[in-house]
């Protein structure tokens, strides 16, 4: 024991005191002791002495053992109580025994007294560890039912409590109590920020997105985290679709502000998937899952959007779903294949290279058009075993035309966004080359604006990497992104390629022709090779040539065809020295020379 025990004895007789304490003393245990003789002296004893045990005479003047013991329990009910009187009945003894006295000695027996103090003391000692180990079996017990209803690191409601609010809102919906809406709100670009700045910002920027959701909302309204950077918001009393739809862009506009995180300033754009109630629904869990339909559709729809959920999202969840399973066995069942377009030289009018292209022959679908797979593979990360598979398969096709000397063409292949950002992408690139034999110079690699500009020093690193191998980088898309001057002259590219949103209005759009003539300046005065994308017109050929524009593809110069079909047309337009005709003469471009259209094999299944 690391301090004596503080023992408060109540006796009117000095003498018979001086024998308690003597008796204590020699019985070894280590004490302080204060007498007290009156009502006034023992409460202030209870208080400021704070006794561990109470000895008590059972006659005193004017106060009795009884109402001693009703002030102890009162003032300090956790002390032990022992009436030391010189005689006592049974039937009193054992009324101070049912009113919580703790024992009673008799003073002709004082030998009884220091075992009778060393048992009270211990008792109480007892209570107080049962009492704190209950006291934190109850504090662990509410740790546990507060952590299984709500988030440890916002402090927020979980799924489970917000199933139950939905619950709860559910039954009072069906009083007639009006309608209410579910807000499912997903931040688009989070991994980013874990992957850029650590778990830690991450962290912090979810604490933020909290507390600006608590920040918006009236307090009727039950802001919750699902998991991960997903927030659910449930307001209730919500007049129509237009009202909900306010509060979902409300709600972006409050997150859309930039959150400092250290040195960096991040916003935290948001997309909104939204649920009016009650409509037909019996279960929360409905609910829930039709605003992650909505959520879906609203990030289909690129991101920072809100969309709100009818019943023909079902439909296109289920097409998703049944898509992502079956991209899972494509690669295995020998699904894909590659289609070559050629880029034709608007110098020459002669193929000067192509783009591989994937198809996805499915065999109960047919042919599965890109738009509808690739944003799932990219999504899924299955884009990257795929995209792995069209590099060798292109390289290994490119270097099939070897044989065709300067006629055989480069191939470009492109590389997603996730595949851009996948570690180890120089020596995955490098080892295909290898195996293929492939020369690196007659391989390009073409990336959009978004994925090189995603972090721009770490695309700046990994594209020097594969120029230095020699493989030659297309910035592809052109002029549709957030790039500028500043941004494109930190890539070593060597080529450019307009979009075909702007060829496509060139011969009638002023705003257009200027941007894809300003596109071919830029890439020249960076020494690039600039290609135009999408021309389906002679008109767009001829304008291109008169803008100085290097090569060209599109469909009014040949759409994407097999390997053959393209070996077919390359030997064709070879050099005489491998059995071609020889390449006309070039005409000024005021001449306006008409292109050769390059014909597609027929084929069913090219698009």
């Amino acid at each position: 024991m690391d301090e004596p025990i503080r023992i408060l004895i109540l006796e009117d007789s000095p003498a018979d005191a001086e024998l308690l304490q003597r008796d204590i003393l020699k019985g070894g245990i280590w004490c302080v002791s204060r007498v007290v003789e009156t009502r006034e002296d023992f409460l202030r004893g209870l208080s400021d002495f704070a006794p561990d045990i109470i000895l008590c005479d059972n006659e005193l003047p004017h106060f009795d053992g009884s109402t001693a013991l009703r002030l102890a329990r009162e003032v300090r009910p956790g002390a032990p109580f022992i009436l030391v009187t010189g005689s006592i009945s049974d039937e009193a003894a054992a009324a101070m025994l049912a009113s919580g006295a703790t024992d009673y000695v008799l003073k002709d027996r004082r030998s009884r007294l220091v075992p009778a103090i060393r048992r009270a003391l211990e008792e109480a000692e007892e209570r107080v560890r049962r009492s704190r180990a209950e006291d934190a079996v109850r504090r662990t017990e509410e740790q546990m039912a507060h952590s299984a209803l709500f988030d440890a690191l916002t402090g927020l409601p979980n799924r489970p409590h917000l199933l139950d609010r939905l619950g709860k809102t559910l039954e009072a919906a069906r009083g007639d109590r009006g309608r209410f809406a579910l807000f499912l709100i997903d931040l688009d670009h989070f991994k980013d920020v874990n992957d850029s700045l650590g778990h830690t910002a991450g962290d912090r920027l979810l604490v933020s997105v909290a507390e600006r959701l608590r920040g918006i909302l009236r307090p009727r309204d039950t802001v919750a985290r699902l998991g991960g950077d997903e927030f659910a918001v449930l307001a209730g009393t919500v007049g129509d679709a237009a009202q909900a739809t306010g509060l979902a862009e409300r709600i972006q506009k409050a997150l859309s502000a930039p959150v400092l995180l250290g040195e960096s300033e991040i916003a935290a754009p948001v997309s909104i998937g939204l649920v009016l109630g009650p409509a037909q629904y019996d279960a929360p869990e409905d609910l829930l899952r039709d605003a992650d339909t909505a959520l879906y559709r609203a990030k289909e729809k690129g991101r920072a959007r809100v969309a709100v959920f009818d019943e023909s999202m079902h439909a296109r969840v289920e097409a998703v779903l049944r898509t992502q399973s079956d991209l899972r066995q494509a690669l295995a069942r020998r699904e894909f294949r590659v289609l070559y377009q050629p880029i034709v030289s608007l110098d020459t009018n002669l193929v000067s290279g192509c783009e591989a292209l994937l198809r996805w022959d499915h065999p109960g679908r047919g042919l599965v058009p890109p738009a509808d797979f690739i944003p799932i593979a990219e999504e899924t990360g299955a884009i990257v075993p795929i995209g792995e598979w069209v590099l060798r398969e292109a390289c290994a096709q490119a270097q099939a035309w070897a044989y065709l000397g300067p006629a055989a063409p480069s191939v470009a292949v492109n590389l997603s966004a996730r595949q851009f950002r996948e570690r180890g992408l120089g020596r995955t690139i490098e080892r295909i080359l290898r195996e293929s034999g492939l020369p690196a110079r007659r391989l390009k690699l073409e990336v959009t604006e978004t994925a090189i500009l995603h972090d721009a020093d770490e695309a700046a690193v990994i594209v020097s990497q594969l120029r230095d191998l020699g493989v030659g980088f297309a910035l592809d898309d052109f002029g549709t992104g957030h790039s500028s001057l500043a941004y494109v002259k930190r890539f070593p590219l060597s080529d450019l390629k307009i979009d075909r949103s702007f060829v496509m209005d060139i011969t009638t759009n002023a705003e257009a022709a200027a941007i894809a003539g300003a596109v071919v300046n830029l890439g020249h005065n960076l020494g690039l090779t600039v290609i135009a994308e999408g021309i389906e017109t002679e008109d767009q050929w001829i304008f291109l040539c008169d803008l100085h524009c290097d090569a060209g593809q599109g469909y009014h110069l040949g759409r994407p065809m097999t390997a053959g079909a393209l070996e077919d047309l390359l030997r064709a337009s070879a050099p005489p020295a491998l059995g071609g005709p020889a390449a006309p003469s070039r005409s000024p471009a005021t001449d306006r020379r008409k292109p050769r259209k390059i014909q597609p094999v027929p084929h069913d299944d090219l698009t």
